[in-house]
């Protein structure tokens, strides 16, 4: 048998495969860890929302921020973030613990990279007398 009339299909099999995955591969993860969680921890207090509405109210009938908020993460995928009153964050980790949170107010102690916070617990906000 010629090694070239083998070597044409295979040749083929390989790209075909490689192009057919390679959007796969090229798709970042969708959680997304900081570089280096180097930063000392922080204490930071603000609303737990979704990466699509931030926190904010919406004015459509019958929807929480409650609601927008574990449909925007459960159905769509889409990241827990900490609004505050100087940025919005995005929180990694506790995900469970952010269940209990979205849409209200909460307490993230974390370290903080850039924009992203590497969640360590949550609580809920103290009130001081």
């Amino acid at each position: 048998m010629n090694n070239k009339s083998i070597a044409k299909p295979s040749i083929a099999a390989v790209l075909a495969l490689t192009a057919a995955l390679g959007p796969a591969w090229a798709q970042s993860s969708k959680l997304s860890l900081p570089a280096q969680t180097s930063g000392a921890e922080q204490t930071l207090t603000g609303t737990v929302g979704d990466s699509k509405c931030k926190g904010q109210t919406l004015d459509r009938k019958a929807v929480t921020l409650l609601s927008c908020t574990h449909l925007c993460t459960h159905m769509e995928g889409r990241d827990y973030v900490m609004v505050t009153k100087d940025a919005v964050y995005v929180l990694n980790g506790h995900r469970s613990d952010l269940d209990k949170f979205g849409g209200g107010r909460a307490t993230i102690i974390g370290h903080v990279d850039g924009n992203t916070i590497l969640v360590d617990s949550v609580s809920s906000v103290k009130k001081h007398n």
